[in-house]
């Protein structure tokens, strides 16, 4: 029932946009991570269709200097992809026509939204936003072409769990049934069952894979070490081309690797593959195109990101993957010397550390290895005197609600904060870091 609803939602919001659209110059704002540039790539995709003149920002999130800053500008329509819902009022304040695609819980529904929440349905598992503008895409055009793309930013807003479900499984399954995409059950490496071995393993970090990741000499001496070839003939050797017996001493040997049994599990399960892309092409694997996406977004080139969700290939693919090679050294760097604080339940990772660009992504990377501990907390330095704070659960628990969470204990203290029951973040006075600590500390004791 409430699916139907929620179709119903989606059509009469596609109407009232569409009627928005109209002689419009347009202002797109996305978020900057995975499911928000996917979000990003189909949305712009929707506007080229039309013909719609647009300007498109990924932010790290919905700040009052953001909000002052657009105010000034002179855009007929705002669209905020993948962020916007828990700042109605901050919205609101605008005094503009603002539209909001996001499957965050909503704070309240008083401008133009389309949330899964306000229909009964989960956002947190069962759709990403990308989710979302792909099913306004095919309200639209009665296109199913930018499946892979929804899936890319459900992936990487981590909804798949051995498997989609709720609309995420029927988008996918839309896919499989027009011979789009393709799900196999095979070791999880960058690039996926098709990409070049040897660049799959050096480009994998998380799991991060010790002497192999962000190591081509290291990934060459372990396929060496297997004896698996490197090439056959002029061709690269890939996952797909191994024996079932090469993937068993291969999946061996990384296990050995990886640091924790929880990150060795994580090698091994569905992986989704693009069949509208090349064999070889690192977009083949959508795991690996969010990883991609994640890394413009992180690296302050967020364009790239959705240029190529939106389709675009060639020149923005090379520049995208010397992007995603920085981010990964980058990475690699604050891993191997990460020491968090710890707290009882609850680890933090300082300020000073990370970026707040690359705080959340280390803080998911820390909250899938450590043990012993139920909340990872993440800090980084932002705009003024303010900490952004990423949050996440551990797999050891259930039954919290970070959201809740994080929007009280942050509120206490006179920030602002939100999210998902497993992921969310907040800004905070930096003096109020203690207080903030204290209150979120007394929900894990």
């Amino acid at each position: 029932m409430a699916l139907n609803t929620f179709f119903d939602r989606i059509r009469d919001f596609a109407d009232e946009l569409y009627g928005s659209l109209k002689g419009s110059h347009v202002r797109v704002i996305s978020h900057i991570d995975a499911d928000g540039l996917s979000s990003a790539g189909i949305f712009i995709s929707i506007l080229k269709r039309f013909r719609v003149p647009f300007h498109l920002s990924s932010v790290k999130y919905v700040s009052d200097t953001l909000i002052s800053e657009l105010k000034k500008e002179p855009y007929d329509l705002y669209i905020f992809l993948d962020l916007g819902s828990g700042e109605v009022e901050l919205l609101k304040s605008m005094e503009k026509r603002v539209f909001v695609v996001d499957h965050h819980r909503p704070s309240s529904e008083d401008i133009p939204m389309l949330n899964p929440f306000t229909q009964g349905i989960d956002g947190d598992r069962d759709v990403s936003s990308s989710g979302l503008c792909f099913l306004l895409y095919r309200e639209f055009f009665e296109d199913y072409s930018m499946v892979p793309v929804a899936l890319t930013g459900a992936l990487g807003d981590l909804q798949e769990n051995g498997g989609f479900s709720g609309l995420n499984e029927a988008i996918l399954n839309w896919g499989v049934e027009r011979g789009i995409i393709e799900v196999r059950k095979e070791i999880r490496l960058f690039g996926g069952p098709d990409y070049p071995l040897v660049s799959s393993l050096e480009r994998t970090v998380d799991p991060f894979i010790r002497g192999v990741s962000d190591d081509s000499a290291g990934a060459l001496s372990l396929i060496e070490s297997l004896g698996i070839p490197i090439k056959i003939g002029e061709k690269w050797v890939t996952l797909s081309d191994l024996s079932d017996e090469q993937k068993r001493d291969l999946m061996n040997e990384l296990v050995k690797r990886v640091e924790s049994l929880d990150k060795a599990k994580s090698l091994l399960g569905n992986t989704y593959v693009n069949l509208m892309e090349p064999k070889g092409s690192p977009l083949r694997d959508l795991s690996s195109f969010s990883t991609l996406l994640n890394a413009c977004g992180r690296m302050g080139r967020g364009y790239l990101g959705a240029l190529l969700a939106s389709g675009m290939r060639g020149e923005i693919l090379s520049s995208a993957l010397s992007v995603l090679q920085d981010y990964k050294k980058h990475l690699s760097s604050l891993l191997r010397d990460l020491k968090p604080r710890v707290i009882g339940k609850v680890a933090f990772i300082d300020e000073g550390v990370a970026e707040d660009t690359i705080i959340s992504t280390l803080t998911s990377i820390m909250s899938k290895s450590i043990k012993n501990v139920d909340l990872v907390i993440g800090y980084a330095e932002t705009e003024g005197d303010m900490l952004k704070v990423s949050a996440r659960l551990t797999n050891r628990v259930s039954g919290f609600d970070l959201n809740e969470i994080l929007r009280k204990a942050s509120t206490t203290v006179g920030g602002r904060g939100g999210g998902h029951r497993h992921a969310a973040g907040a800004q905070i006075p930096r003096k109020m870091k203690g207080d903030f600590e204290e209150s979120l500390l007394s929900y894990f004791e």
